[in-house]
């Protein structure tokens, strides 16, 4: 075993170019000359002449020295390669830092923007009301000035009250801002240490290696050591896997934008944009009076029309509140419905009996808060098919569709006479027709097809999975999201998938659950602040989206 001469024992050894020569045999006091590989141990030549005989290799020692030390040496680039990498990462850190914050603070200033703008209509409002009141009480003096008085102070708490709902909004959505900005740092913060620790990982195998430089004998016993884990170190791509997360982070970020209006007559506005993680949040019990219930869609953001198809009542559900309550006691059945304003509800029918004449009555009607009826609208027959769809546009016209036609009508609310009529070329109405923002309408054409025409009736995307058999789609008003529901055979589930309004699916799955009744139609609805309602036979299931990265 190789030591240092004992003292008083000292050879004179001539010199050797690159070689200690203090490091001597332990056991012979001889020079270290040689290197067994077969032993991995460096000997002196009676080691080798008594003990290290064919079949052991000898190497001689300097050359074992020499490249070992080229060894090491050649790890040098890659290892300043890899330090120069690493100094690019803290630019990009910083600069993904802030272009995330800058796309947060641009969706935070335009939230603030919009809410000022209403803030000050409001408050314009108040101005012009307080004047009229005003120019009213100067005609009547002393009486009028009372009751002037009454009525500004009853603007006041109108406006007071208008006011906070404004900021109760603004601060939801600021808050929203905040905590996707907070999910951002977090990130970006996990990747700054993750490379603190791969720079500081560095840094010590530089360390070590000068130290093993220093001394012939530490070089030889720990060089396969410090090679093996710089190798492994090395070979983490770091900068690529950083960098990866760091193009993510940054899509993501970008992706996060403030989207708002109007959806039946009421003003909405959230943050939305990214794909995000469904969560179920609430689960509303179903009162077991209503057998098989069927969801005919929110009639307004926290209130869900259901119908009994046993017996054909229909009931509402306040999300919120959890009560239910019967609004209509059979007779009819409901195919879809949909808010036109906070007073007034549209309902497509399927109408019981045989309709023989040019017009379809009864298939379209108008029904105020309490559910009674306002008045039916007629639209043309054609075919036997006596069942109609309805929804609502932007505008807050109705846009319905006979059953099996091609023909959609678009017909104005006040005067109940039809603008519009739409025909699609070679296609039929299969089911559920649903009005984008952008005007254009995603029609159920087959029994896994969907299709996106434009007021024009030309065909702009069509939107088929076979795993959509027997499913219904419903659009998100605010983003033209479409969300498909059907039931996923291979996972027993009711499964929803969320595609854009071009046609591309761009999440399956994002909500999974089971439903007691296999047999029923399966389907979900959006409400207006972007959540998605379900069913499972005996509950109304609400999800809503969180941001991830």
């Amino acid at each position: 075993m190789a030591a240092r001469f004992p003292e008083g024992n000292q050879v004179q050894l001539r010199p050797r170019k690159g070689h200690d020569m203090t490091w001597s045999c332990d056991k012979h006091g001889e020079p270290i000359k040689l290197y067994c590989v077969q032993h991995n141990i460096s000997i002196c030549h009676v080691c080798a002449t008594k003990n290290h005989q064919k079949p052991c290799k000898l190497d001689d020692i300097e050359d074992v020295i020499f490249q070992r030390r080229e060894n090491l040496d050649d790890k040098k680039p890659k290892i300043e390669e890899t330090k120069k990498q690493l100094k690019t990462l803290v630019s990009k850190i910083d600069t993904v830092k802030t272009s995330a914050s800058r796309s947060i603070d641009a969706v935070e200033d335009q939230v603030k923007m919009t809410f000022e703008d209403k803030l000050k209509s409001v408050r314009d409002k108040k101005v012009r009301m307080v004047q009229e009141i005003n120019e009213e009480a100067d005609k009547e003096i002393r009486m009028i000035n009372e009751r002037r008085n009454k009525q500004i102070e009853d603007c006041n708490s109108e406006i007071e009250k208008e006011e906070q709902i404004i900021k109760d909004k603004e601060a939801k959505l600021l808050s929203d801002t905040k905590t996707i900005g907070e999910v951002v740092t977090k990130k970006t913060n996990n990747l700054s240490c993750k490379y603190q620790h791969v720079k500081n990982t560095i840094k010590n195998i530089e360390s070590t290696i000068t130290r093993i430089n220093q001394h012939d004998e530490t070089l030889v016993n720990e060089a396969p050591q410090v090679l093996a884990s710089t190798e492994d170190n090395l070979s983490l791509n770091v900068h690529q896997n950083v960098s990866g997360c760091l193009h993510r982070i940054q899509s993501e970020a970008e992706r996060v934008k403030f989207v708002e209006g109007k959806v039946g007559g009421e003003y909405y506005g959230r943050i939305d944009g990214y794909i995000g993680k469904w969560e179920l949040v609430k689960s509303i019990n179903i009162p077991s009076v209503v057998n098989d219930p069927r969801m005919r869609g929110l009639v307004s953001e926290d209130e869900m029309c259901v119908q009994n198809a046993i017996n054909d009542d229909v009931y509402v559900t306040n999300i919120n509140t959890q009560l239910t309550e019967k609004v209509i006691v059979g007779g009819v059945w409901i195919t879809s419905c949909a808010p036109i304003d906070s007073n007034v509800i549209v309902c497509g029918k399927e109408r019981y009996g045989v309709c023989t004449d040019d017009r379809l009555d009864r298939c379209i009607t108008l029904y105020d808060r309490q559910w009674k009826v306002i008045r039916d609208i007629t639209i043309p027959r054609n075919g036997d098919g006596i069942t109609v769809y309805v929804d609502v546009d932007s505008n807050g016209m109705i846009i319905g569709a006979q059953f099996d036609q091609s023909d959609i009508y678009v017909i104005n609310t006040a005067n109940d006479k039809i603008v519009n009529t739409i025909t699609m070329q070679g296609k039929k109405v299969r089911g559920v027709i649903q009005a984008l923002s952008s005007g254009d309408i995603v029609v159920k054409t087959s029994y896994d097809e969907y299709t996106v025409i434009s007021r024009s009736g030309k065909e702009k995307a069509v939107i088929q999975c076979d795993e959509w058999e027997c499913s219904q789609c419903h659009v998100d008003k605010l983003t033209d999201t479409l969300y498909i529901a059907y039931w996923d055979e291979a996972r027993n589930t009711n499964s929803v998938d969320q595609v854009s309004r071009d046609g591309i699916i761009q999440a399956r799955g994002i909500v999974d659950y089971a439903q007691s009744d296999p047999l029923s139609t399966f389907t979900c609805h959006v409400s207006p602040s972007g959540n998605i309602v379900g069913c499972d036979g005996d509950k109304l299931l609400l999800y809503k989206k969180t941001f991830i990265l």
